[in-house]
């Protein structure tokens, strides 16, 4: 069974670019622009990572991490905040309201992978 992918992002032609490197990669992919629509999708059915933007127009990912860590069955679902902060503090902002790893735009599908992949490993290693 695939690995499910939550892409949530409100430009279109990036979510595209990811949603292919991920499908190359063997990953089941669901797309959203913004997080409302985000959370709407998890909350019908839960996937095994999140990618989300930091800076969306109406649930930016901020709220979208906070409020989707604040339901049971999906605060564990591990997200990776795709951004183009760069700045320490906010990383660590980021990782206080809930975030498990960063992807800085534009990033390289490498990267994606590898970051996608080591968050799946920890949460694994969590459950074990």
């Amino acid at each position: 069974m695939a690995t499910k992918v939550l892409v949530i992002d409100d430009e279109e032609d990036y979510r595209i670019i990811l949603q292919e490197v991920l499908r190359g990669a063997g990953f089941e992919v669901r797309l959203a622009e913004d997080g409302e629509e985000g959370l709407a999708l998890l909350r019908e059915s839960p996937c095994d990572v999140v990618l989300v933007d930091w800076m969306m127009p109406k649930m930016d990912g901020e709220r979208f991490c906070r409020e989707m860590r604040a339901v049971p069955r999906l605060k564990d679902i591990p997200v990776v905040m795709i951004t183009v902060k760069q700045t320490v503090d906010e990383e660590l902002e980021a990782l206080h309201f809930g975030v498990d790893d960063f992807v800085v735009k534009p990033c390289k599908a490498p990267e994606l992978l590898a970051r996608v992949r080591a968050v799946l490993r920890r949460a694994e290693n969590r459950r074990a």
